[in-house]
């Protein structure tokens, strides 16, 4: 198979993952809290960074790493904790593949923030792609059902989190490295949500074997594998052709959540999801050095 095809089948590869990873989280919240939940995915993710530890390599850079590094990365796990918490309540409170559309928002944010604090340029056609991308958020927002209105603003503010994150990783990234970086934000966001779990109230009970299995299940798909795909797909295209395959995620996410979960979205849902993903593909195939996306 050639290096672009594969690089695509790569990319296709993260899109699936991420929207079987959807629905998983989906079915894991039905009888717990988005706080619980997201400590045993993380508890679940960072088990499964251990196996980094396997080879000499990544076991070298994990633990020589510097303590300003480290310190790095515990701010930056600090954002992506936000970020993931406010996901997943959304997760919590309606359709999977309706979160997967809105979850499309952090591209517009990244591109506005790339512009206020990196300085990059902001083209028309980018311009243009925002406003179809933000006013299907609205439609969302302001024409959709209480629950989703409340998941609409759940995921702005998860994607903003997202979007100051992945500022902040790529002007960093050189010191960042993935295995390092995969590895102690794994520690740092348990560390961060047992913190959140005390502060509200809540005890860390046992919620059962069912429930274990899809944050694990949750935890292999999204962080793990899904970043894997993604990071083959980038070695072999660009980040443009990769992201831009990538955008399909929120369909798998229906389509499964369709077949497993039986359910679909609504009319209005499909309006202000279509709008997002049209805004975002405009500003993919226009853009010329395009920001990468988190899983």
């Amino acid at each position: 198979m050639k290096p672009d095809r594969l690089g695509d089948f790569s990319a296709l590869a993260c899109a699936v993952v991420c929207g079987v990873g959807n629905v998983v989280l989906k079915i894991g919240l039905a009888d717990i809290s988005p706080e619980l939940f997201s400590f045993y995915y993380f508890a679940a993710a960072f088990a499964l960074s251990w196996f980094l530890l396997f080879r000499r390599e990544w076991r070298r850079d994990i633990l020589h790493a510097r303590p300003k590094v480290i310190g790095l990365i515990g701010f930056l796990s600090l954002l992506f904790s936000f970020g993931i918490y406010t996901l997943i309540s959304s997760v919590k409170l309606i359709n999977p593949a309706t979160v997967s559309f809105l979850s499309r928002l952090e591209i517009i944010i990244v591109i506005i923030l790339a512009y206020l604090l990196l300085k990059e340029r902001l083209h028309r056609v980018e311009i243009i792609g925002g406003l179809i991308a933000v006013a299907g958020v609205m439609v969302l927002k302001f024409h959709a059902t209480i629950d989703v209105s409340k998941a609409a603003t759940l995921m702005i503010i998860s994607a903003f989190f997202f979007a100051v994150a992945e500022i902040a990783v790529k002007r960093y990234v050189d010191h960042l490295g993935t295995m390092r970086f995969i590895f102690y934000r794994n520690l740092f966001t348990v560390g961060i949500f047992y913190i959140v779990l005390k502060v509200s109230g809540q005890s860390l009970t046992y919620p059962g074997h069912k429930t274990v299995f899809w944050a694990v299940l949750a935890a292999l798909l999204l962080p793990i594998l899904g970043r894997a795909t993604y990071m083959e797909a980038l070695k072999r295209i660009s980040i443009s052709r990769a992201a831009l395959i990538n955008q399909s995620t929120p369909l798998f996410t229906v389509l499964f959540a369709l077949l497993i979960l039986k359910t679909i979205p609504a009319p209005i849902e499909w309006l202000g999801g279509g709008m997002i993903i049209a805004g975002v593909i405009i500003i993919k195939l226009t853009v010329r050095k395009p920001s990468g996306v988190s899983t």
